[in-house]
């Protein structure tokens, strides 16, 4: 089983990436036909999103629109989201308030 990351870790890990740069790259190879590359989200990036969102769980998971449970399976790295799902974690993880403003 996967271990959890810290609070720490996770801002860590957060201050190399840009998520921004990732999606655009992945609308590109979209329509350019050339999706090679399969974006895995990882329990890390779940409770990322949430956390930036300042949701609780049973918030979050409305959002997305499943169940705690699932999102729980998510966060601890028993499961993985959907396609969507993902979109929207990514999402969350760029700009939580234009997320939850829009969906609001």
């Amino acid at each position: 089983m996967t271990r959890l990351m810290t609070e720490n870790e996770i801002e860590a890990f957060e201050a190399t990436r840009d998520i921004e740069a990732e999606i655009l790259q992945g609308i590109d190879d979209m329509l350019a036909n050339n999706a090679v590359k399969r974006t895995i989200i990882t329990e890390t990036d779940v409770a990322l999103a949430r956390k930036k969102s300042e949701l609780t769980q049973d918030q979050f998971a409305k959002i997305l629109g499943v169940s705690r449970r699932t999102l729980e399976s998510w966060e601890q790295g028993v499961r993985r989201p959907s396609g969507a799902a993902t979109s929207l974690i990514r999402l969350f993880i760029v700009d939580p308030k234009f997320v939850r403003e829009s969906l609001a």
